[in-house]
């Protein structure tokens, strides 16, 4: 229900779960073709028991927006056989050197236009790299405290579309 004198309803609240892939092999030449380690791997599966536990006891999120590199849709595989997604979209965007400020743009569009559909977007996923992550937390928040993401670490944004703004509720660092 709408409260007339806020304007603002509990239905604008869309939580952003920003997670950094986990660990991968040591860099190399072809960066976008670096696979998960076996404790990548394994770090991923204890952030997604994480995010079951606290975020998504139905096993379910509204949509993920994943980096096209290896090691990021390494990480949502594993991460997917915990929790599914009604949509997936890979983002050239979202790159180690992505724009921050684009992607929460883009990403507000997406819930956004999403409000009145037979599908809302209640929860998100963006599977990304350092430094974007950081600065993407930054960007949904209206901050600027850049904190920085252990492999496999997610940040949790509570972010109202009203106020086109988040707050950081947790960052899960494994």
């Amino acid at each position: 229900m709408r409260n007339v004198m806020s304007g603002q309803s509990s239905s604008d609240d869309i939580y952003f779960f920003i997670m950094r892939h986990g660990e991968a092999e040591a860099p190399r030449l072809d960066d976008k073709g670096r696979q998960l380690t076996t404790v990548g791997k394994a770090q991923t599966a204890d952030a997604s028991n994480w995010l079951i536990k606290h975020y998504c006891e139905d096993h379910k999120i509204d949509y993920a927006l994943i980096s096209p590199y290896q090691r990021t849709r390494q990480t949502f595989d594993v991460l997917s056989t915990f929790v599914t997604s009604n949509k997936t979209e890979i983002s050239e965007d979202i790159t180690p050197n992505g724009n921050a400020e684009d992607v929460h743009h883009y990403l507000y569009a997406k819930a956004h236009r999403a409000i009145n559909s037979a599908s809302p977007m209640k929860k998100v996923l963006v599977v990304s790299h350092m430094p974007l992550v950081s600065y993407l937390v930054d960007a949904l928040c209206g901050s600027f405290t850049t904190c920085l993401f252990a492999t496999a670490s997610i940040a949790v944004v509570k972010y109202n579309l009203t106020e086109q703004k988040g707050v950081l509720e947790t960052h899960y660092q494994g």
